[in-house]
């Protein structure tokens, strides 16, 4: 069975909890259990770069000072940060709840502040938090 996470909100936008933190990244690097980026994205981590965002949090960076990130496939290779991404959570040097855009390699949207209000709704609705 395939890890939960991250999923595909909008065409190109993934959200995942935040697995922790680990040594096993880089700055600039996030890191995601391998088998969960091939099942639930389109991302292919040879090529694109994510820019990453706190849940809840408008980025008030302009795109174009804003850092990419390299997508890390999380396996044996990195123990320690693949032991945080069980089911396909974000693993970063630093960090909290994450919103993964990959629209900047797929293709870029028109309406931001739309992204944000669905984010938004899509929380408090309860979608992505485990059941209780």
């Amino acid at each position: 069975m395939a890890p939960p996470f991250p999923f595909e909100t909008l065409r190109h936008w993934y959200v995942t909890p935040f697995g922790g933190h680990s040594r096993d990244l880089s700055f600039y690097q996030v890191g995601i259990r391998r088998d969960a980026i091939e099942a639930n994205t389109e991302l292919d981590p040879e090529v694109d770069r994510v820019r990453i965002g706190l849940l809840g949090q408008r980025n008030v960076r302009p795109y174009l000072i804003d850092h990419a990130f390299e997508i890390v496939p999380l396996d044996e290779r990195r123990p320690d940060a693949l032991s945080r991404s069980p089911a396909g959570e974000a693993v970063l040097p630093t960090g909290d709840k994450v919103v993964i855009n990959g629209v900047a390699s797929k293709r870029l949207l028109q309406d931001p502040e739309k992204l944000a209000q669905v984010l938004e709704s899509l929380f408090r609705e309860g979608y992505g938090r485990p059941a209780s």
